[in-house]
């Protein structure tokens, strides 16, 4: 006589409950995440609002030496900004933080070298969603705007596009405006460089 496989009742009950604690706490990272990535962007969002309170109606402006050997900064929330970049043909106008620092670019672009008004102004960022996500298909010819505190908007456009493994590579003297991102394909850094326009 051969045994018929038994059918264990419970057995399946408790993987069946296993799996669900694990689809559940899968779905609560997954709510976590998606939460801290909304707060990010609300909080970018509060520092973009805070700063088009204060910087006066906008004018077109060439940037010069004698505006201030340093750019103004506001705090905001007990970090300072610069001002605002904007590239409208991707919907960005994100905050310019005063301070570099690397793990803090995932929250917002951060001042890495230069001055806006001595033409050497680069600035760093991510290529997460919301901030600088467009950055490996930005095109050359891209209008770019910077606004600084006195309400100075400077325009530029996108004049070269390259790629870098190092972040020492980043800096030019050749380029009145770059701004960068690590690229979310090749992991090397993407940088902008543009030209007044």
């Amino acid at each position: 006589m051969t045994d018929k496989p038994r059918f264990d009742l419970n057995r399946i009950l408790n993987s069946l409950a296993i799996l669900i604690g694990v689809l559940l706490i899968a779905a609560a990272v997954g709510l976590i995440i998606a939460q801290f990535d909304f707060n990010e962007k609300q909080s970018a969002q509060s520092v973009v609002n805070a700063l088009e309170a204060i910087i006066p109606a906008r004018k077109k402006a060439l940037p010069e030496p004698h505006y201030g050997g340093d750019m103004p900064s506001a705090e905001i929330g007990r970090e300072n900004f610069v001002g605002l970049l904007e590239v409208e043909q991707y919907n960005c106008l994100l905050p310019v933080g005063a301070n570099w620092t690397e793990s803090d670019i995932k929250r917002f672009l951060l001042s890495y070298s230069g001055n806006i008004y001595n033409r050497n102004f680069v600035i760093g960022g991510s290529s997460q969603s919301g901030q600088l996500d467009f950055a490996d298909e930005i095109e050359i010819g891209t209008s770019v705007k910077f606004t600084d505190l006195y309400g100075h908007e400077f325009c530029y456009e996108v004049s070269m596009v390259n790629h870098a493994d190092s972040i020492n590579a980043i800096k030019s003297d050749n380029d009145d405006l770059t701004f960068f991102a690590r690229s979310r394909i090749t992991s090397k850094y993407v940088i902008i460089r543009c030209r007044l326009s």
